[in-house]
C-alpha cells in the first residue's frame, strides 16, 4: 500500500514489499532546461531509465521550451524538479497545472524537489561526504526564495553563497544545480568541487529511487 506523508512525498509501506506493485501514475516532470528547450543529458538519461523502471510514461517539460503535447485525459503527477521556490515554482508550475487541467487532464502536483525532506537529508550527507565548506546557488531575489535559503542553510549545516559573490576563498563548494550549467562550469574551473548534483553517482541513484517510489 502507499501512504502520503505530510511533506507530499509518497513512500511504499514496508509491508507491501512482497505485494504486486500498484499501477503507476504517468509523470510530467518540470525542469529548468537549457536554451531552446534542451534537457541536459544527465537528467534526460535518468528520466528515460525511470520510465522503463516504472512501466509508465515520464514526460518532461523544460521551462525553456514550448508546452509539450501529451495524450488526452491523462491522470498525471506533476513533479517540479526545481531546487528553490523562485518564480518558476510559484508562477510557472501553477500555470502548467492550470493549462493541463483546462485540457481535461487530472493533475496532482507535488512540492518542488527542494522541499522534500529525504532530498534535503541526502544533500546534507553529500555535503559532509564531500567535505564541502559552502553551498553555491544562483542569485535570487529577496523574498520567499531568499528566506528559503536561510532555512536550507540550517537544514544542510552549511553556509550558502550566491554565485556572483563566490570566489576561490570559499574552498570546496557544493553547487545547488541538478545538471551542469554555466555556474557549475565556472565553479569547476575556479574551486575545488563544482560538480552538478546529478554528476555525483550516489545523488543520481538517490533521486532515481525517490522518483521510482512515487505512486
Amino acid at each position: 500500500s502507499w501512504r502520503w506523508h505530510g511533506d507530499g512525498m509518497a513512500q511504499r509501506s514496508r509491508s507491501s514489499s512482497a505485494q504486486l506493485a500498484p499501477q503507476r501514475w504517468p509523470l510530467l516532470v518540470v525542469v529548468h532546461g537549457h536554451g531552446g528547450g534542451a534537457v541536459p543529458a544527465v537528467l534526460q538519461s535518468l528520466l528515460d531509465e525511470l520510465a522503463q523502471a516504472r512501466g509508465a510514461a515520464v514526460w518532461v517539460q523544460a521551462l525553456t521550451a514550448d508546452p509539450i503535447e501529451i495524450p488526452p485525459r491523462q491522470k498525471l503527477l506533476l513533479v517540479p524538479l526545481l531546487l528553490t521556490p523562485g518564480s518558476h515554482v510559484r508562477v510557472d508550475v501553477p500555470a502548467i497545472r492550470q493549462r493541463l487541467r483546462g485540457l481535461g487532464h487530472h493533475v496532482r502536483t507535488l512540492p518542488f524537489l527542494g522541499a522534500w525532506q529525504p532530498w534535503l537529508q541526502h544533500l546534507r550527507q553529500l555535503g559532509c561526504d564531500a567535505e564541502s565548506q559552502v553551498v553555491v546557488h544562483h542569485p535570487l531575489r529577496a523574498g520567499i526564495a531568499d528566506r528559503y535559503l536561510h532555512v536550507l542553510s540550517q537544514a544542510l549545516g552549511l553556509p550558502l553563497r550566491s554565485a556572483d559573490t563566490c570566489d576561490a576563498d570559499f574552498g570546496r563548494v557544493l553547487p545547488l544545480a541538478l545538471a551542469p550549467n554555466r555556474m557549475t562550469a565556472h565553479l569547476s574551473a575556479q574551486q575545488e568541487g563544482g560538480l552538478a548534483l546529478l554528476e555525483h553517482p550516489a545523488t543520481r541513484q538517490f533521486l532515481f529511487e525517490l522518483l521510482l517510489d512515487l505512486p
